[in-house]
């Protein structure tokens, strides 16, 4: 079990390292925003933020795991593992499972004033590009981490499965908050299955009635099924206002990590 995590903090390190990197690329060659601000401070500030959660999450993670096992002793809930589910189908409803718990959780902490005030950090972003997607409070993290873990244990989730869902959701939040030009009728179809750089882009807008959409972490059914989900045009999308009205989008560490202190 410690050896799984250990190998899977190092991939997901490794593939948020290059995935970071080729997006920031393509945002340099087809960028969507006509904000061509210097970012590199931004960049440093919102990679801190990640590599500390990250550091948090990993350290906590054997404390995490107790925590569940004992949570789901408890409640003595039915495990998918034991429903007898075909190896694929049971990769599907965890995957499933998963996703739609990330939905449920995002809508959480927009919902729940002390855990938008963790949240608020991610959306003070007035300039969304790749590193917005892991521009989370480290506490937030640490929170969301901890939750999740919980009710994986107690659905029995497989542990393969979540650090498998963990990779593929970090390496997407690069890809929905790229500062990227993708073409309407590709970002439209996509969009049907996937939650996408256009779809996302709603979510981060100043205006709440929209920032409280969208709140999809790989899958946009959840938006669709629940009545969460918005739309704006390709065209005001490229001009629209981000992050969160008041705020000035402050980019240094130290601002960013006393975030949730300010009322």
């Amino acid at each position: 079990m410690a050896e799984l995590l250990v190998q899977s903090s190092h991939w997901q390190l490794l593939l948020t390292a290059l995935a970071f990197v080729v997006l920031a690329g393509v945002e340099a060659l087809f960028p969507l925003s006509i904000d061509r601000r210097p970012r590199a401070r931004r960049w440093f500030a919102n990679a801190a933020l990640f590599l500390i959660g990250f550091g948090l999450v990993f350290a906590a993670s054997p404390l995490m795991l107790q925590g569940a096992a004992w949570v789901r002793g408890l409640l003595h809930f039915p495990p998918l593992t034991g429903l007898g589910l075909p190896a694929w189908l049971l990769v599907v409803v965890s995957f499933l499972l998963i996703d739609l718990l990330a939905y449920l959780s995002h809508a959480l902490f927009h919902g729940a004033p002390w855990l938008w005030r963790l949240h608020r950090a991610h959306h003070s972003d007035a300039v969304v590009d790749a590193s917005t997607g892991v521009r989370h409070h480290p506490i937030e993290s640490l929170a969301g981490a901890a939750l999740q873990l919980v009710v994986f244990a107690v659905l029995g989730v497989p542990l393969l499965v979540i650090l498998a869902y963990g990779l593929i959701a970090t390496l997407w939040q690069f890809v929905t908050h790229a500062d990227v030009r993708l073409p309407e009728p590709i970002d439209r179809a996509l969009r049907l299955v996937v939650v996408t750089p256009g779809m996302h882009r709603v979510h981060h807008s100043v205006r709440m009635d929209e920032g409280n959409s969208n709140f999809g972490m790989v899958l946009s059914v959840w938006d669709r099924l629940f009545g969460t989900y918005r739309r704006r045009p390709a065209a005001e999308r490229a001009v629209m206002t981000l992050g969160v009205e008041g705020d000035a989008g402050g980019a240094s560490l130290p601002a960013l990590l006393a975030d949730p202190l300010r009322s």
